[in-house]
């Protein structure tokens, strides 16, 4: 009997830690950091007090261990790059972080932890995640931003393509005019001689009385509301639609299409800047990732 109760004791013991074992598997590693299941599902279970501490690193509300895997990748490979351009952070930067946050919003250390523990979370993690926000917004400023540039015609395109049905937006051309006296019957066939001419600098037979000329900073006030129209729909680089201008088949290449700069588009256009940069900031940091990905020892075993 006394057998048989140890044996069933034994058995409920051996099958009780080989459960714990298989919930604490390792999970993954990054160079010489291990990372366990449950540490995986213990950030799954806790997103949402992470991202009111750190946003920008858990940017949604949910998230599958897998994609949990990957920040953490991430989060190695960022430090890797801090300490490697001299920006380790230390405990004690950490820590004046904290009080700097305590302070801004009038509570003491106490009512912290308080409020932590009422959220399930600890002060342990919330310390490391205070350490990876600062650790991401360092990567940030340091590393992605220095690549990252918008250009002024980025600017305008943006606003033309949010304000394309403005009729306020005034632009200045730079265009090739090429001519035939044929009428709108030919009108197709003369855009795709024009269109194989730019390519191969061949004209068809039937098309070689063409004329061309060049049209340089041209306002809308110097040409006419049907051409204006026909302009403001087509692209810098492209050519438009065929036109009757005096009598005469007309397709014209927009060689420059340039948003004049009104006091709408001036108001509008560091805010245009800020949200081109952020979302080539965000683009620009996942393709660095997976550059860098080749440099770090990375075994994922979900």
């Amino acid at each position: 009997m006394k057998r048989t109760f140890f044996f069933l004791v034994f058995s409920l013991f051996f099958q009780s830690s080989l459960s714990a074992k298989q919930i604490d598997k390792i999970a993954l590693v990054v160079n010489d950091t291990s990372f366990t299941l449950s540490q995986l599902k213990r950030i799954q279970d806790s997103i949402n007090v992470r991202r009111n501490v750190s946003p920008l690193v858990f940017d949604k509300t949910q998230f599958e261990l897998s994609e949990i895997a990957e920040k953490l990748i991430n989060r190695q490979i960022i430090r890797a790059k801090l300490t490697e351009i001299g920006y380790s952070i230390g405990d004690d930067y950490v820590e004046d972080q904290i009080k700097g946050n305590e302070k801004k919003l009038g509570v003491n250390r106490q009512a912290l932890l308080q409020f932590l523990n009422q959220q399930g979370f600890n002060f342990d993690e919330y310390f490391e995640t205070i350490r990876e926000a600062i650790e991401y917004s360092i990567f940030i400023q340091r590393v992605i931003s220095p690549i990252v540039s918008i250009t002024d015609q980025e600017v305008k395109n943006s606003y033309f393509k949010q304000n394309s049905k403005n009729a306020r937006m005034n632009f200045k051309y730079g265009l090739i005019d090429y001519a035939i006296n044929k009428d709108m019957s030919a009108g197709q066939k003369f855009l795709a001689a024009i269109k194989d001419y730019k390519k191969s600098n061949i004209i068809a037979e039937d098309f070689k009385d063409y004329s061309a000329t060049n049209l340089d900073a041209l306002t809308e006030e110097d040409i006419s509301a049907e051409l204006n129209s026909v302009l403001k729909e087509t692209d810098e680089g492209a050519i438009t639609k065929p036109i009757m201008i005096g009598g005469k088949l007309h397709v014209f290449y927009v060689a420059k299409k340039d948003l004049v700069e009104s006091s709408e588009y001036l108001k509008e256009k560091e805010k245009i800047r800020n949200q081109l940069f952020e979302k080539a900031v965000v683009q620009e940091t996942k393709d660095w990732l997976v550059r860098e990905r080749n440099k770090h020892f990375i075994k994922n075993n979900l």
